[in-house]
């Protein structure tokens, strides 16, 4: 199984009553499995035959066989992250948390950590898609933070200078965070802030600077010239982890908020604006190619009459259901967007969106659509330009008059422009 088909929690808990109240906390706030073990034993069996599905642990110390924290050193062994329970804590505790490297510790009777450990259970699962750049001269401090951005599951990339950082950020425009030293040979962290900013913006890819200076005219140096954050050396393990987490957490924050700009909130297809905005620069992009992409209408039939028959929320449910069957066919397409009572997309060959969209026309012809008191069935025509132009606007209106007249004389067709 690959790593990123890995959904399953295993949870190490002695208490039956526990293992309720962490399982269902888990299960019902993510879309995780889990599975239990309440001895050392059985934790072994677990991970003997389900390894391969769980991608990390959250355990008590105390166990039968494992009086004394053993569970946690034969998880970490098989290389699973291992998140810890207590119902005591101090610092002698914590000290032994901090040299087992597990993720962290909660108080697994206070509902407010829990809700915290589900938080981080969910993050440790999103990070492996996630590329992070460390730029550190020094290779101890190098090593060190590495090792602490792999146990949290990033996919992490080292360079040894703010220049070999700079070709691996370029190299990888996907990166998402970068954490770099402030003294380096080539290029300094300064520099490589500067150089960053110029093709990634704040909310686009963080960076967290880091230093040893105590001057906080170096902190302020960071943030000015682009840095979201600023790390002072040596760190605390916790204090790391949880400014890495926080930032990370802020670019998917405002990733959501303009990804909802974005979106249909009935449908979740783009919106008419967005489409427009990117449609005219793919139409360029292709231009300069010499190739040109083939725009496709798709409309619910009879819209006003089924609003006028079945009331606005059937019109409403029946663009839902379009939009399903129209993702169950979306693989390859270049953009699509809601419009009005129905859909545009944009794809490469002509012929095979015809063959998308037919699919889509049937299965919609075949759903029951739910409405108050009463069920039923509804059609969808579309267009299609065969031969692409070189302007998004002259397509689109091509199109979407060719489909009203369809629409105007009949139902549950297509045609190609």
């Amino acid at each position: 199984m690959s790593e990123s088909a890995k959904n399953t929690v295993l949870v190490v808990e002695s208490s039956h009553t526990q293992v309720r109240i962490i399982t269902e906390h888990i299960e019902s706030l993510t879309p995780f499995d889990t599975i239990t073990a309440s001895s050392l034993d059985q934790v072994e069996e677990m991970l003997e035959n389900n390894g391969e599905d769980i991608f990390i642990a959250v355990l008590n110390l105390n166990i039968k066989g494992a009086p004394d924290g053993e569970a946690v050193d034969y998880v970490l062994s098989r290389k699973i992250p291992c998140i810890v329970l207590t119902s005591t804590f101090d610092e002698k505790i914590r000290n032994r948390f901090i040299e087992k490297n597990v993720l962290d510790y909660f108080n697994k009777g206070n509902r407010t950590d829990l809700d915290e450990m589900v938080d981080l259970i969910s993050r440790i699962h999103s990070n492996r898609d996630i590329k992070v750049v460390v730029a550190e001269d020094n290779g101890t401090a190098r090593k060190i933070m590495c090792k602490l951005l792999e146990r949290l599951n990033f996919n992490v990339f080292a360079a040894e200078d703010g220049a070999k950082a700079l070709d691996i950020i370029r190299a990888n425009p996907d990166v998402k965070l970068l954490l770099t030293d402030y003294e380096m040979p080539e290029l300094d962290g300064f520099e490589l802030v500067t150089e960053v900013r110029k093709t990634h913006y704040r909310d686009q890819l963080a960076i967290l600077g880091v230093s040893a200076h105590d001057s906080g005219a170096i902190t302020a140096k960071f943030l000015k010239r682009g840095a979201n954050d600023f790390l002072k050396k040596p760190f605390e393990v916790e204090e790391f982890s949880w400014r890495v987490t926080n930032n990370i957490n802020e670019l998917e924050r405002i990733s959501s908020i303009k990804d909802a700009y974005s979106r249909d909130p009935l449908t979740g297809f783009g919106n008419l604006n967005t489409f427009i905005e990117q449609g005219r620069e793919i139409f360029e992009n292709y231009s300069n190619q010499e190739r040109t992409p083939v725009l496709a209408a798709f409309n619910v039939d009879n819209m006003l009459e089924i609003n006028s028959r079945f009331g606005w929320d059937a019109g409403a449910a029946a663009l839902k259901k379009a939009a399903a069957n129209l993702e169950q066919q979306s693989l390859g397409w270049l953009l699509s967007a809601r419009w009005d009572g129905g859909f545009i997309v944009l794809a490469e060959d002509s012929e095979i969106l015809k063959n998308d969209l037919v699919a889509a026309q049937a299965g919609f012809a075949k759903t029951a659509i739910g409405s108050v008191g009463e069920r039923f069935k509804g059609t969808a025509s579309f267009a299609v330009c065969k031969k692409g132009e070189k302007d998004l606007d002259i397509t689109m209106s091509k199109v979407v008059a060719v489909l009203e007249k369809m629409q105007s004389i009949g139902v549950d067709s297509y045609r190609f422009v």
